[in-house]
């Protein structure tokens, strides 16, 4: 995914997106994330829609969804 505006509102929509995707890719549904990171399904909603939430939360999702970031710096010449 690249992102053009670096806003910290399009960044947090943008992982919130990729959380929810690498859920999906392991078929839990929110409910069950919930359930096994002891949090209420609201916060996983909110996580995923990109609304503030703390890092911690997602360290643990990335955890349960087995995944990493990767931050990769594109030529904006060659993405227009």
């Amino acid at each position: 995914m690249i992102i053009k505006d670096f806003e910290i509102d399009i960044m947090r929509r943008a992982l919130g997106h990729e959380l929810m995707l690498a859920r999906w890719q392991q078929g839990i549904s929110q409910k069950q994330a919930a359930i096994r990171l002891r949090k209420n399904p609201g916060i996983i909603d909110r996580a995923e829609l990109g609304k503030y939430t703390y890092f911690s939360l997602i360290r643990k999702m990335l955890i349960l969804y087995n995944k990493d970031i990767k931050i990769e710096l594109v030529d904006r010449r060659l993405n227009s």
